[in-house]
Protein backbone atom coordinates (compact mmCIF):
# COMPACT_ATOMS: atom_id res chain seq x y z
CA UNK A 1 0.00 0.00 0.00
CA UNK A 2 1.02 3.17 -0.84
CA UNK A 3 1.32 6.61 1.18
CA UNK A 4 -1.93 8.76 -0.40
CA UNK A 5 0.77 11.61 -1.06
CA UNK A 6 4.36 12.12 -2.11
CA UNK A 7 6.78 12.41 0.74
CA UNK A 8 9.34 15.24 1.28
CA UNK A 9 12.29 15.08 0.10
CA UNK A 10 13.71 17.00 3.22
CA UNK A 11 12.59 17.17 6.58
CA UNK A 12 14.29 19.64 9.09
CA UNK A 13 13.43 21.16 12.58
CA UNK A 14 16.05 23.32 14.87
CA UNK A 15 17.48 19.99 16.22
CA UNK A 16 18.04 17.32 12.84
CA UNK A 17 17.80 18.17 9.29
CA UNK A 18 16.56 14.74 7.25
CA UNK A 19 17.72 14.48 3.20
CA UNK A 20 16.10 11.46 1.13
CA UNK A 21 18.80 9.39 0.42
CA UNK A 22 20.91 10.09 -2.63
CA UNK A 23 23.16 7.65 -4.70
CA UNK A 24 26.27 9.30 -2.98
CA UNK A 25 24.71 8.03 0.34
CA UNK A 26 26.03 3.71 -0.58
CA UNK A 27 28.98 5.30 1.47
CA UNK A 28 26.65 5.64 4.77
CA UNK A 29 25.12 2.35 3.72
CA UNK A 30 28.19 0.32 4.10
CA UNK A 31 29.99 2.14 6.96
CA UNK A 32 26.60 1.27 8.91
CA UNK A 33 26.61 -1.97 8.05
CA UNK A 34 30.16 -2.48 9.57
CA UNK A 35 28.72 -1.08 13.21
CA UNK A 36 28.38 -4.62 15.05
CA UNK A 37 25.80 -3.27 16.86
CA UNK A 38 23.71 -2.11 13.80
CA UNK A 39 23.03 -5.47 12.19
CA UNK A 40 22.57 -7.04 15.24
CA UNK A 41 19.85 -4.60 16.25
CA UNK A 42 18.44 -3.49 13.12
CA UNK A 43 17.55 -5.18 9.39
CA UNK A 44 20.84 -3.83 8.09
CA UNK A 45 22.52 -6.62 6.67
CA UNK A 46 26.07 -6.91 8.05
CA UNK A 47 29.03 -6.00 6.02
CA UNK A 48 27.70 -5.13 2.62
CA UNK A 49 29.87 -4.57 0.14
CA UNK A 50 29.68 -1.61 -2.51
CA UNK A 51 27.92 -2.96 -4.88
CA UNK A 52 25.21 -4.14 -2.62
CA UNK A 53 25.39 -0.67 -0.95
CA UNK A 54 24.47 1.30 -4.33
CA UNK A 55 21.52 -1.69 -5.27
CA UNK A 56 20.05 -0.96 -1.71
CA UNK A 57 19.84 3.21 -1.98
CA UNK A 58 18.68 2.30 -6.05
CA UNK A 59 16.22 0.28 -4.48
CA UNK A 60 15.21 2.99 -1.48
CA UNK A 61 14.54 5.51 -4.15
CA UNK A 62 12.46 3.65 -6.13
CA UNK A 63 10.22 2.94 -3.05
CA UNK A 64 9.99 6.40 -2.39
CA UNK A 65 9.17 7.31 -5.87
CA UNK A 66 6.38 4.83 -5.24
CA UNK A 67 5.37 6.25 -2.20
CA UNK A 68 6.18 2.78 -0.31
CA UNK A 69 8.73 3.94 1.83
CA UNK A 70 11.28 7.11 2.52
CA UNK A 71 15.03 6.64 4.03
CA UNK A 72 16.80 9.90 4.97
CA UNK A 73 20.15 10.45 5.64
CA UNK A 74 20.17 12.19 9.38
CA UNK A 75 22.33 14.98 9.03
CA UNK A 76 24.08 16.80 11.28
CA UNK A 77 26.10 19.76 10.72
CA UNK A 78 25.33 19.12 7.36
CA UNK A 79 26.97 15.46 7.69
CA UNK A 80 25.50 11.97 7.42
CA UNK A 81 25.51 10.50 10.80
CA UNK A 82 22.68 7.80 9.94
CA UNK A 83 19.49 6.97 8.80
CA UNK A 84 15.91 7.06 9.85
CA UNK A 85 12.49 6.74 8.06
CA UNK A 86 8.89 5.74 7.32
CA UNK A 87 7.16 2.63 5.82
CA UNK A 88 3.30 2.47 4.97
CA UNK A 89 1.73 -0.80 6.50
CA UNK A 90 -1.10 -2.45 5.50
CA UNK A 91 -3.46 -2.31 7.89
CA UNK A 92 -1.82 -1.12 10.60
CA UNK A 93 -0.08 2.78 11.31
CA UNK A 94 3.09 3.67 9.48
CA UNK A 95 6.29 2.36 11.31
CA UNK A 96 9.19 4.37 12.00
CA UNK A 97 12.65 3.26 11.89
CA UNK A 98 16.45 4.77 12.77
CA UNK A 99 19.98 4.46 13.32
CA UNK A 100 23.28 5.96 13.78
CA UNK A 101 26.65 5.99 13.59
CA UNK A 102 27.72 5.56 17.18
CA UNK A 103 30.12 8.71 17.12
CA UNK A 104 26.84 10.78 17.32
CA UNK A 105 24.69 8.77 19.70
CA UNK A 106 23.32 10.52 22.93
CA UNK A 107 23.19 13.92 20.40
CA UNK A 108 19.17 13.53 20.45
CA UNK A 109 19.53 13.06 16.44
CA UNK A 110 17.54 9.58 16.99
CA UNK A 111 14.90 11.22 18.76
CA UNK A 112 14.75 14.21 17.08
CA UNK A 113 14.62 12.15 13.62
CA UNK A 114 11.39 10.63 14.95
CA UNK A 115 9.83 13.25 15.81
CA UNK A 116 10.53 14.80 12.78
CA UNK A 117 8.99 12.04 10.68
CA UNK A 118 6.32 11.58 13.42
CA UNK A 119 4.59 15.39 13.11
CA UNK A 120 5.22 14.95 9.11
CA UNK A 121 2.94 12.02 9.47
CA UNK A 122 0.71 13.60 11.67
CA UNK A 123 0.31 16.96 9.52
CA UNK A 124 -0.70 14.16 6.44
CA UNK A 125 -3.44 12.86 8.88
CA UNK A 126 -2.21 9.93 10.08
CA UNK A 127 -3.78 9.44 13.84
CA UNK A 128 -0.85 7.14 14.59
CA UNK A 129 2.65 5.94 13.91
CA UNK A 130 4.48 3.11 15.03
CA UNK A 131 7.39 1.48 15.62
CA UNK A 132 9.20 -1.72 16.48
CA UNK A 133 12.33 -2.13 18.87
CA UNK A 134 13.77 -5.58 19.37
CA UNK A 135 13.73 -6.86 23.16
CA UNK A 136 16.89 -5.99 25.42
CA UNK A 137 17.36 -2.70 22.84
CA UNK A 138 17.36 -0.04 25.44
CA UNK A 139 18.65 2.45 23.71
CA UNK A 140 16.21 2.62 21.36
CA UNK A 141 13.87 2.21 23.84
CA UNK A 142 14.63 5.22 25.51
CA UNK A 143 14.29 6.65 21.65
CA UNK A 144 10.81 5.87 21.28
CA UNK A 145 9.88 7.21 25.23
CA UNK A 146 11.50 10.55 24.65
CA UNK A 147 9.75 10.76 21.28
CA UNK A 148 6.56 10.56 22.99
CA UNK A 149 5.47 6.64 21.91
CA UNK A 150 4.08 4.25 24.31
CA UNK A 151 4.75 0.74 24.48
CA UNK A 152 1.75 -1.77 23.26
CA UNK A 153 2.49 -4.98 23.38
CA UNK A 154 4.79 -7.43 22.35
CA UNK A 155 5.16 -10.23 19.78
CA UNK A 156 7.26 -13.11 18.01
CA UNK A 157 9.48 -12.27 15.28
CA UNK A 158 12.82 -12.79 13.34
CA UNK A 159 15.74 -11.13 12.65
CA UNK A 160 18.35 -12.16 10.15
CA UNK A 161 16.41 -15.80 10.43
CA UNK A 162 16.34 -15.84 14.39
CA UNK A 163 13.67 -15.93 16.63
CA UNK A 164 13.26 -12.54 18.79
CA UNK A 165 11.04 -11.07 21.00
CA UNK A 166 9.61 -7.30 19.60
CA UNK A 167 8.13 -4.85 20.97
CA UNK A 168 5.67 -2.69 19.85
CA UNK A 169 5.47 0.95 20.41
CA UNK A 170 2.46 3.76 19.31
CA UNK A 171 2.59 7.68 19.27
CA UNK A 172 -1.33 9.21 18.69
Amino acid sequence: MAFPVPLPSELRDESVSLRALTDEDWRLEYELSRVPDVPAWTYYPADMDEDYARRRIARTKERHRERLAGRYAVLLDGSPVGTAGMAEVEGAEPELFYVLSPAVRGRGAATGSVRLLSQWLSSQGFSAVALETMAGNTASERVAERAGFQITGSHPGTHHGQAVQLNRWLRT
